[in-house]
């Protein structure tokens, strides 16, 4: 639904649920937030706080 560039480069990306309501994942940290309080506002501040760089993509062996 939504991708945010954080400082560091990596990206917090926001989903709209099946249910309405909407879950947020950063590549950085790994924070998954599933939230009422999980809004774009919430997802903008945590893209300007977070620093970690980007985790890359783990392959399943």
């Amino acid at each position: 639904m939504d991708a945010i560039s954080t400082q560091a480069g990596a990206i917090v990306f926001v989903y709209k649920d099946p249910d309405g309501t909407l879950s947020s994942d950063c590549t950085g940290c790994g924070e998954y937030a599933w939230t009422l309080a999980a809004d774009h506002d919430f997802a903008r501040q945590h893209a300007a706080e977070c620093l970690r760089r980007p985790h890359p993509l783990r392959l399943a062996a």
